[in-house]
This record gives C-alpha cells, sequence and structure tokens, in this order.
C-alpha cells in the first residue's frame, strides 16, 4: 500500500512505533503539524514522503485488526464495509459478551430521570445551535484558516520546538510570498499567532505544555468556525481519497451523495465544478457497473487542482 496524506492515519493505526528509527517515530507524533501543509511547502512535503518511505514497510505487518484470532479469520481479512464482515463483527461482539456476563455477576444500574433529561435537553441545545450557523462556504481553505486551525489544535498539549518553529516557519514564507498580505482579512490575528509562537519559543525548553489566550482562543474558534469548503469541492475530493483505496460499498455511498447533491440543488449548474461533479458520478456508475475504476492521469490531475490538491 502507498502511504499519503489522506491514507496515514488509517493505514498506520496498527503499527507499533516503537520498533521503528527515532526520526519515523518523531515524525509520527508530528505528522497532524505537517500534513496541514503538505501541499504548501517543499520540504515538508519532502521530509513526509521520505517518511511515508519508511514506514510502508511495515504495514504488511501490521495488518491484523483482531491479533488474538487467526490470520485468514472473517474479521482479518474481509473489507470493513461488506455486509460479511459486519455480520461476523456482531457475532464475535455477542460472545465476547457472553463470556464477560457468564464471569461476572450481574449488576443493576439506575439512571434517574431528571439527569437524563437534562442530559437530552443539552445536546439538543447544542445540536439547534449548530444547525443555525451557517459556514461561509469556500472553493478551498485560506491559508490563514489553515494557520490559525494548526494553531488553536496546539492549546492544551505538549508540543515541540520543531512543531512551533514549524508553523511560524509557515507564517514566515506567506509573508515573504505574499500568501498571507499585511491587507488580508485576518492578518491582524496571524500577526498575534507569530508573535505568540516567538514568545513560546524562546521560553520552552524542548517541549512545553502550550496555551492560547483565553481571549484569543474564543475568537479565532469564532473565525475557524465560519469556514467550510463548498458541497462540490468536499464532493470531489472524496472521490479523490477513494481512488486506489475503492471499494463496492464505499463506491456506492459516495454515489448516493453525489446524485442527491445535484438532485437537492447543492451542487448548482452555475458552479464552476459542476460538470466536474457528473463526471465523478459518471466514474462510480462504470466503477459499480465493470469493477474497474478508469479516470486518466489528465482528469485526476484536473480534478486534485479543483480541490487544492495539485501541487
Amino acid at each position: 500500500m502507498k502511504l499519503t496524506v489522506k491514507n496515514y492515519k488509517e493505514a498506520t493505526k496498527n503499527i507499533d512505533f516503537k520498533k521503528l528509527p527515532e526520526a519515523a517515530r518523531e515524525a509520527h507524533k508530528e505528522f497532524d503539524s505537517f500534513a496541514d501543509f503538505y501541499n504548501e511547502d517543499k520540504d515538508i512535503k519532502e521530509m513526509l514522503d521520505n517518511h511515508f518511505k519508511i514506514v510502508e514497510p511495515f504495514l504488511n505487518q501490521s495488518h491484523k485488526r483482531f491479533k488474538e484470532l487467526p490470520d485468514r479469520h472473517p474479521l482479518n481479512i474481509l473489507d470493513k464495509e461488506s455486509g460479511q464482515y459486519k455480520e461476523a463483527l456482531k457475532e464475535y461482539r455477542g460472545s465476547k459478551k457472553k463470556k464477560t456476563s457468564s464471569s461476572q455477576k450481574s449488576t443493576k444500574f439506575v439512571t434517574r430521570k431528571d439527569d437524563a433529561s437534562k442530559k437530552t435537553s443539552t445536546k439538543k441545545t447544542a445540536a439547534s445551535k449548530q444547525a443555525q450557523r451557517k459556514p461561509i462556504e469556500v472553493d478551498l481553505m485560506p491559508l490563514e484558516i489553515k494557520v490559525i486551525k494548526r494553531y488553536l489544535n496546539f492549546h492544551n498539549k505538549r508540543v515541540s520546538e520543531r512543531q512551533v518553529s514549524l508553523l511560524y516557519k509557515v507564517i514566515q514564507k506567506a509573508a515573504t510570498e505574499k500568501t498571507i498580505r499585511k491587507t488580508s482579512k485576518y492578518a491582524a490575528e496571524i500577526k498575534s499567532i507569530g508573535n505568540d509562537l516567538i514568545k513560546t519559543y524562546k521560553e520552552m525548553n524542548g517541549t512545553c505544555k502550550f496555551d492560547v489566550p483565553n481571549s484569543l482562543y474564543s475568537k479565532l474558534k469564532d473565525i475557524v468556525d465560519d469556514y467550510g469548503v463548498t458541497p462540490a469541492v468536499a464532493l470531489i475530493k472524496r472521490f479523490i481519497n477513494l481512488y486506489g483505496n475503492i471499494t463496492k460499498a464505499k463506491a456506492q455511498r459516495l454515489l448516493t451523495t453525489v446524485t442527491n447533491s445535484l438532485k437537492n440543488g447543492k451542487v448548482k449548474k452555475s458552479e464552476k465544478e459542476f460538470e466536474q461533479v457528473k463526471n465523478v458520478q459518471k466514474h462510480l456508475h462504470a466503477y459499480l457497473e465493470s469493477d474497474k475504476l478508469l479516470v486518466t492521469n489528465v482528469q485526476l490531475k484536473g480534478l486534485k487542482g479543483l480541490a487544492g490538491l495539485g501541487k
């Protein structure tokens, strides 16, 4: 399997990184910090591509999902989305529950009705607030928003000098190349982030627990929450992510979403990506009929360009 920024987390979740070289362990820990800027910085791209080459040989050694079961057990070889896999998993979980219940005494738990109702009402309130808020839809996420998201992700976590300096380097490069200008909408916020990163880097000793000032955190969180990628670009990205890792179940799910989005007007004819989304629909139909995903390099490159993944 070839590792990419998109499939890395899922593909490597069963690898014991303690057995890998120190450089690979460090890169794995800081993957999120690097991945956000994979297409923004050539040095980061080269570093991650080299990391993928180191890790790929270890993928075959960690394919077993259930180590206690034989290699050829259905739960270790079937596609997770297949009906057979789900049935086998249900049966396996049922057998585990029976063993647990037979070895333990049954205990009754009583839940207070008022507590349960409070939890339900809280969830409803949070859900209604989320539903009321409509994001600013953009074709590609602006670099400023990527920087802000990465900075917020440091909050309340232990970070390394490398992570802090890397993010600052991205800001410096963006300023030099004028991809983030003084006239940019969030120039003041980016400047505050840069100043905080410098201050933190000077004071830290190897690693430190990173805390974003409360007033700044709230402001930046509101900015990030206001942005979302347009449905058309989101669908194209999902299709690209399937390429090389596609199954009938995944293709059918995406095809249903694409068809519904075209039908209900989420993807409008007036959008520049409309024809590409229609092409994605055709490719998925063809795959489900022939079991082959026939996409030319030119077509794939074009889709990646629209999704901001073409670098």
